[in-house]
């Protein structure tokens, strides 16, 4: 007896909408919804239990902290520009104090 087996594929999440909207579109939809279940550390108390509860809010599962941020993912790449800015502009108290 010979065996068949199914072509199968595997889809996104967005899979959902079969064959409609366009390829792009449809590409579009699954990477950000890839981006919103995806794990994220809690900055208050370092658990990975970060969860979107509403467009930009996010909730911490374990400490039950909130915060915003992006309607799609917990920290934009905006968000992320101004965090680096800021560090680099904080002196050490050691230095502040040398300088006046």
């Amino acid at each position: 007896m010979v065996e068949i087996k199914a072509k199968g594929r595997k889809t996104r999440s967005a899979g959902r909408f079969g064959t409609r909207y366009g390829v792009k579109n449809r590409k579009l939809v699954a990477d950000i919804e890839e981006k919103m279940h995806a794990d994220y550390t809690c900055s208050k108390c370092g658990a990975i239990k970060v969860k979107r509860i509403a467009s930009g809010i996010w909730k911490c599962t374990k400490c039950e902290a909130t915060f915003t941020g992006g309607s799609y993912v917990l920290q934009t790449s905006a968000h992320l520009t101004v965090l680096r800015a800021v560090a680099g502009e904080k002196v050490p108290v050691s230095e502040a104090i040398k300088e006046k």
